[in-house]
């Protein structure tokens, strides 16, 4: 029996993720990427339970572990001394790791499994009998994956987007040596006033900032990266700012994408198609990873395709909202909150943080699993 056909629209680490778990289960699995290199623009990136399970599964959970940092606790911080929450998450693994490098393991393992990753194909249409057409052609497929990142041509063509649409405020990332003294083992995030800056080690020489602000904030949003404006507002940040080297830096705006449906007919929309938000819980990129393991499985098992991406939504939407949701409620309370009521921001942070079912969600949410009992709760 001839292996069924997956085409997965965009290489990123979503589109990498099914290709591999697809791949992996002898599908016939093809990626178009626009670009002529593989790249992932960023910096940093936190991996959690639900993404380094698939990672065991794929093969490539010990390359990646090598390349990866332990992060043991986290904090918020809303003035210098004072604590929103602290949290130590023992035996579970959290773990930060450069984009570029995840986005590598992840190619090398679809390619392991026998994807091929087409570069320079540019997916012109698709339709939802599972034709793909490009530039040189186009052929039929059993399943069309768009993992084309926030500004999905898949998700447009298929007619399932209902809003795609910038939130007001945006984050500016960098990678800055590391040196005696900064944090080891911890991330901490750091917040004034509608401003917040994530600082979380990558490798014992290697620190992630990254620094947030409304867009209407045209000092906060700048490249090059105003060191003196956020050091001004972030004094006991001076010196990680005064490391920040001339050129570099990347800015996106968050953005929230909402959708009809995650598939219609033989397509499908996964990762930032499907559920885009702000990075305010380091689980964009993990639920994309999660859920092409969740929907590779579904394929895998269900030979009627459109049967088994019913029964994937069915499985994985609900919770992937809940994240989605938490996620633009955070931007919310961050970037929106009155700053004439800031000290009632702190009270609200921190009865989110201590009152026990808040507490058990906001911990669920952030790793990206649903059971308690899976996080050791």
């Amino acid at each position: 029996m001839a292996a069924r056909k997956a085409h997965v629209v965009g290489g990123g680490l979503a589109g990498m993720a099914v290709a591999a778990c697809l791949a992996r289960r002898k599908w016939d699995v093809t990626v178009h990427e626009r670009s002529s290199e593989l790249r992932e623009i960023g910096a940093g990136i936190f991996l959690k339970e639900n993404s380094l399970r698939v990672l065991e599964e794929l093969g490539c959970h010990d390359s990646v572990m090598s390349r990866s940092h332990w992060i043991k606790h986290t904090f918020i911080n809303d003035r210098p001394g004072h604590y929103l929450r602290r949290f130590s998450y023992g035996p579970e693994r959290v773990v930060t790791i450069l984009r570029a490098e995840l986005h590598r393991e992840l190619a090398n393992a679809a390619a392991k499994w026998g994807a091929r990753i087409l570069l320079s194909s540019q997916v012109t249409r698709v339709s939802p009998m599972g034709m793909v057409v490009t530039p040189s052609g186009e052929e039929r497929a059993d399943v069309v994956i768009g993992a084309d990142g926030i500004r999905s041509i898949v998700r447009q063509q298929t007619g399932l987007e209902t809003r795609a649409r910038p939130m007001g405020s945006g984050s500016t990332r960098v990678i800055i040596p590391r040196k005696e003294g900064d944090l080891i083992d911890t991330s901490g995030e750091y917040w004034r006033g509608h401003k917040r800056v994530l600082v979380a080690p990558v490798s014992k020489d290697i620190i992630y900032l990254c620094a947030s602000s409304r867009e209407g904030d045209p000092r906060g949003i700048s490249l090059p990266f105003d060191i003196g404006y956020w050091s001004e507002a972030f004094p006991e940040l001076s010196d990680y700012f005064s490391r920040i080297a001339p050129g570099i830096g990347v800015h996106h705006v968050h953005e929230y994408i909402k959708v009809s449906e995650w598939h219609r007919g033989r397509i499908v929309l996964i990762g930032d198609a499907a559920h885009g938000q702000p990075p305010n819980l380091g689980q964009g990129a993990g639920m994309a990873i999660s859920n092409g393991q969740a929907l590779a499985r579904e394929l895998d098992r269900t030979p009627d395709v459109e049967v088994a991406l019913k029964n994937w939504e069915r499985e994985c939407r609900k919770f992937t909202l809940q994240v989605q949701n938490w996620s633009i409620g955070w931007e919310y309370c961050m970037h929106r909150w009155p700053l004439a009521f800031e000290g009632l921001r702190a009270h609200a942070v921190i009865a989110l943080a201590n009152f026990p079912p808040t507490s058990r969600h906001w911990k669920r949410v952030y790793r990206g699993v649903q059971s308690d009992d899976s996080i050791g709760l």
